[in-house]
């Protein structure tokens, strides 16, 4: 009986644990996000905040690779326009409904070593200017992270551009097609500061 009663204990408290280390890892994540981000804003990083973080908006994305895409003109906050090309069509659930966003690569990336396998989600959704930034918020990639044609989707991980706190920056708007129809309550929150 006392097998038994020991593997019933751990069924029950390893999801528990598992969610422990999962919050404590996004606490990590963004601690070292503000750490990152002081270099460029200060003390003012006290004026970040995120959302708690929350298992429901980690989701499982089925990948399919765009391939042979013509670079397009990626506007910015700014004055300078980028150019991007679509990299993937991402297809997931996110509290019971079907949503498609796609990732892009940057030109310049692709002339780069260390930046040439990246890839980003830039989206806005119906939180953005209110309790997110209205210019949309960033997911970042790399290519290895695509494993059996999916890709894990953690909008807790989900940052503002530099743009959300000064103006010196152009940082690429996400195109309409990465609309959200949902309020995205995971991530950067809008920054408590006006710049």
């Amino acid at each position: 009986m006392k097998p038994v009663l020991s593997f019933l204990l751990v069924c029950v408290a390893f999801p528990a644990i598992a969610q422990d280390n999962y919050h404590d890892s996004l606490l990590v994540f963004q601690a070292n996000y503000k750490k990152d981000l002081s270099a460029i804003i200060k003390s003012d990083t006290a004026f970040v905040r995120f959302y708690e973080p929350d298992l429901r908006y980690r989701v499982i994305a089925r990948a399919e690779l765009v391939s042979g895409q013509p670079f397009f003109t990626m506007t910015t906050s700014g004055s300078r326009t980028l150019k991007a090309k679509r990299f993937a069509k991402l297809y997931f659930t996110l509290n019971g409904q079907p949503y498609e966003l796609f990732a892009y690569q940057l030109s310049f990336w692709l002339d780069s070593k260390d930046n040439k396998d990246d890839f980003f989600i830039p989206f806005v959704d119906e939180g953005s200017g209110k309790s997110s930034y209205e210019g949309g918020r960033y997911l970042d990639f790399k290519v290895s992270d695509i494993v059996d044609n999916k890709l894990v989707i953690d909008f807790n991980k989900a940052y503002n551009p530099y743009c959300a706190f000064t103006t010196r920056y152009n940082c690429p708007i996400p195109p309409s097609e990465n609309t959200l129809h949902a309020d995205v309550l995971a991530g950067e929150r809008k920054f408590a500061k006006e710049h």
